[in-house]
């Protein structure tokens, strides 16, 4: 089976309302309040985006995801997607809770490890700093907003 990778903040959920609300006065993410299970209430789907994965899904790709969110955000992250409708994924993939690296660095070495299991064409990511590194890595990657 081939298969489709999509990142969860900032693909298939616009997160800019919870990440505004977590900017501190140096500029920088306070990510502590960005993860923060509270706070997903904040977040709206990405119908465009959802009806990909959907569609992609329907004519028989599987579906990975790949998110930055915390291992400790499993369970809400879960109840938010299938609240958003996005119910049907093979794998959802988050970073471990001690982990501190960049995203691009995180999923570059995700989405390797997990080429060793799926057959990935595409990996879908908001950030360009991470589509450039997984690209740089042989990775097919788009980014989306």
């Amino acid at each position: 089976m081939k298969y489709v990778s999509f990142d969860i903040d900032g693909v298939l959920v616009n997160s800019e309302d919870r990440l505004s609300m977590c900017i501190k006065p140096s500029n920088e993410v306070d990510w502590d309040c960005y993860l923060d299970c509270r706070k997903l209430y904040m977040d709206k789907p990405k119908q465009r985006i959802i009806e990909l994965l959907r569609l992609l899904r329907s004519r028989g790709f599987g579906i990975v995801i790949v998110t930055g969110r915390r291992e400790s955000m499993r369970e809400c992250t879960v109840d938010q997607l299938r609240g958003f409708g996005i119910g049907e994924f093979d794998e959802l993939f988050m970073r471990p809770n001690d982990n501190i690296e960049s995203d691009s660095t995180y999923k570059s070495w995700m989405i390797r490890n997990l080429l060793r299991k799926y057959d990935i064409l595409v990996h879908f990511d908001d950030n360009v700093s991470t589509v450039a590194a997984l690209v740089s890595n042989g990775i097919d990657a788009v980014v989306l907003s």
